[in-house]
């Protein structure tokens, strides 16, 4: 009786030094206890959480949201406290995720020494609902976070590009601003249960922000157009892939910039090979023909020619160095306007034959080949243009017509660009901005008018290659162009680029749009036949939505 008296008296003095001195320190355990035990508990109730924030919205022109960030649901569990347990649960949510409940065990075996295992990111609301109403359990539970929404579509797939399932940038728009997109995390003091369980909020250390909104210059009724239109000629030609630009030459503003095939933003498996590429900037190619504008005007800036010279391509054929120039029909005696509308590559080549090497190339660089176009979109490659040092006799000639240098399609759109603007370059741009616009005067005006008026005929007249690329009423200046690829490290007869360039004018320069359609089957490969008419349906639909009052009253 005595020993059970002293045993009670212990508990009393236990139970005195916990509840009301707030430390576990007894005559048994002074080197190892804790003096408050209050403060302990506190520790482990404490905790620091993350408050998310959204990234930022990008939007076309007219403020259509093309991709967001939305509230979304992440399936967590707490593998410490569920290892080795045989809960009914487990398997229940097995069940609801069509796995097996062993592959269940082993991630959560795997996992074991962690308190917070993601186990499915981004889940569907649906099955969140099942999960919810089925399952209860403390360590399989929802966390908040933000999931990333593409209301553009295929359309803007590859110029957007897209985020990894943290919401950081990958690909495209998307990746080159992801430091103005990403918002910044915010900071709390959070309550939690003794099993995890977040119960109330302490203290808010730091504001979340979020991220910065960006409004692109695309029309997201443009791009779609341009999309579908491109779909529908590549099919109805068997090509490989094409790509469209339109840009308003004033501002330099990019309105559509699309390619087909592109991918769908909503499903990763896509997410692979030139489909997420921006195949406008990104791959380089010979411009072929379309060069044949910049080089008649640099002979007639260089007085190497006259708008009304004549120049002899019999007999039809010029050899140089093992290589074979030749017209795709004998044109004899032509005049510059007949090397631009005929697409004469004899014509072009003498042209370019007689100007210095140094002069060709200083021109040519001058007007932007080989250059950055200081867009600052991902993948954009500047091309390659000869030295004058590098420039073979051969090349001499075949720049004259396109080949032996290379570029990107917007290298392409620059170069006209500078052409439309009566020789001021104008720099392209994605985004919107309240600056004003800048030029810089490089090319000569009375030439660039004069070059100007010989690409109408490339479309306006009855002979010209460009034909198809007709828009009713708009003066389209441009030029077709029709390159061989390279394939297997030669010139491929049968796989060609088909190119057309032009600037729509009413009747004054106010866009320049550029087409490429790449290894179409259906005939041989050309930029009349190809490109044209690809250019002349996607400008008229365009033209309409952009200025569709005096469209009507044409």
């Amino acid at each position: 009786m005595a020993a059970a008296s002293i045993i009670f008296l212990i508990i009393i003095i236990r139970l005195y030094f916990i509840q009301i001195k707030s430390t576990d320190c007894f005559y048994f355990n002074e080197g190892a206890c804790k003096e408050n035990i209050l403060i302990e508990a506190s520790k482990r109730q404490v905790h620091l959480q993350k408050i998310t924030a959204h990234r930022g919205i990008i939007f076309d022109r007219n403020n259509n949201i093309l991709a967001m960030s939305l509230p979304s649901k992440t399936l967590c569990i707490n593998p410490s406290k569920l290892y080795k347990k045989n809960y009914k649960e487990i398997k229940n949510l097995s069940i609801l995720l069509n796995i097996s409940d062993q592959e269940l065990f082993t991630i959560i075996s795997k996992h074991k020494d962690k308190k917070e295992y993601y186990l499915k990111r981004h889940i569907e609301k649906k099955l969140y609902l099942k999960i919810k109403n089925k399952i209860n359990n403390p360590f399989i539970y929802f966390i908040n976070e933000n999931k990333r929404i593409y209301l553009g579509g295929k359309p803007f797939s590859n110029i957007i590009g897209f985020t990894n399932v943290d919401d950081k940038g990958q690909e495209g728009i998307e990746y080159i601003s992801n430091d103005k997109l990403s918002p910044i995390s915010g900071l709390k003091r959070v309550k939690k249960d003794n099993i995890g369980r977040t119960i109330e909020t302490i203290e808010i250390l730091k504001k979340p922000s979020p991220g910065r909104n960006i409004i692109l210059t695309l029309d997201k009724r443009l791009q779609i157009i341009g999309y579908e239109i491109l779909r529908k000629y590549i099919n109805k030609f068997k090509a490989d892939s094409g790509s469209i630009v339109l840009v308003e030459s004033s501002s330099g503003n990019i309105l559509s910039m699309a390619n087909y095939p592109s991918f769908d933003p909503e499903n990763r498996h896509t997410f692979k090979g030139n489909k997420i590429k921006n195949r406008v900037v990104h791959d380089l190619i010979e411009p072929g023909s379309t060069i044949k504008p910049l080089i008649v005007y640099a002979g007639l800036e260089n007085k190497i020619i006259e708008k009304s010279s004549i120049i002899d391509t019999s007999p039809g054929v010029i050899k140089i160095e093992g290589q074979e120039i030749k017209d795709w029909k004998y044109l004899g005696q032509v005049t510059p306007r007949d090397v631009i509308k005929l697409s004469s590559n004899i014509g072009a080549a003498k042209i370019s034959r007689k100007l210095s090497k140094k002069e060709l190339i200083n021109f040519l660089d001058t007007i932007g080949f080989g250059q950055s176009l200081f867009l600052n979109l991902p993948g954009s490659k500047n091309g390659f243009l000869p030295t004058v040092s590098e420039l073979s006799d051969a090349e001499h000639f075949t720049l004259g017509y396109g080949y032996g240098l290379s570029s990107s399609l917007m290298h392409l759109i620059s170069a006209y660009l500078t052409l439309a603007n009566n020789g001021n370059r104008t720099q392209l741009k994605y985004l919107q901005s309240k600056e004003g616009y800048n030029y810089e005067k490089i090319l000569n005006e009375k030439n660039t008018s004069i070059v100007l008026d010989m690409m109408k005929d490339v479309v306006h007249s009855d002979n010209g290659t460009g034909k198809k690329a007709k828009v009713d009423g708009y003066t389209i200046y441009g030029k077709t162009g029709t390159v061989r690829q390279i394939f297997n490290g030669e010139y491929s007869k049968n796989r060609h680029n088909a190119l057309f360039v032009g600037i729509i004018g009413n009747p004054s320069p106010e866009y320049v749009a550029a087409v490429i359609i790449r290894n179409p089957k259906i005939g041989e490969g050309s930029g009349g036949r190809h490109a044209a008419p690809v250019f002349s349906e996607f400008i008229q639909h365009s033209m309409r939505i952009i200025n569709d009052i005096d469209y009507a009253k044409k």
